[in-house]
């Protein structure tokens, strides 16, 4: 027997993060090809399973960015010390920092004056980082940001005025269409000023 239907008024009082969650959802699977922002990817568990994807014998681009960041350590760090000058090394999408580490103890040992910006979409990583890093690594001057990249380049270049050296590493820029690489490395000189740097990884 059939009853009848009686609307029910419920409180849908969204927050602003909840809409923005389904706005960005319904944005990407509208889109061609659909995709998901990786934001939501990030949170402990998503982080932990990125790891144990970069430790996949398969995921070739961690070992070889490792053997070159443990073995020309002093050729890149050099090159980013320049003159000498005071910079900020800002790390986009910095993870758990294990390349870095090793540019970020060289730099330390020359006693360059610098300051380590990594930028992350995890807030986990980030906590992870600024607490552990001046544990592992004596002297450190760590500023994390959590948050979307050029949003987080804006904030870094309004905490200081220094020059600037940008690490995108693990060939995330391979995961991008041509055009949004193109775009993304347009986008990324408008954020940066004569003087400043960036070293990229790509996969060949």
């Amino acid at each position: 027997m059939n009853q009848a239907f009686t609307p029910t008024a419920v409180n849908c009082d969204i927050s602003a993060e909840n809409r923005q969650f389904y706005a960005d959802v319904v944005a990407g699977l509208q889109a061609e090809p659909k995709h998901l922002n990786s934001k939501y990817f990030y949170d402990a568990n998503g982080d932990k399973l990125f790891q144990e994807l970069m430790n996949c014998p398969e995921y070739y681009p961690t070992n070889c960015e490792l053997e070159i960041f443990s073995e020309k350590t002093a050729e890149i760090c050099d090159a980013l010390i320049a003159d000498g000058d005071a910079f900020d090394l800002i790390e986009l999408g910095a993870g758990d920092a294990t390349k870095s580490s090793y540019l970020l103890k060289y730099l330390l040992d020359k006693k360059a004056d610098f300051t380590y910006l990594p930028i992350d979409i995890s807030d986990n990583v980030i906590s992870y980082l600024n607490i552990t890093l001046p544990v592992t690594l004596p002297g450190l001057k760590i500023t994390g940001l959590n948050g979307e990249y050029f949003e987080m380049l804006k904030k870094a270049a309004a905490i200081s005025p220094r020059r600037k050296v940008v690490l995108f590493l693990g060939s995330n820029i391979g995961n991008m269409p041509l055009d949004g690489a193109i775009e993304f490395c347009r986008e990324l000189r408008n954020n940066l000023s004569e003087g400043d740097m960036v070293l990229i990884g790509m996969d060949l």
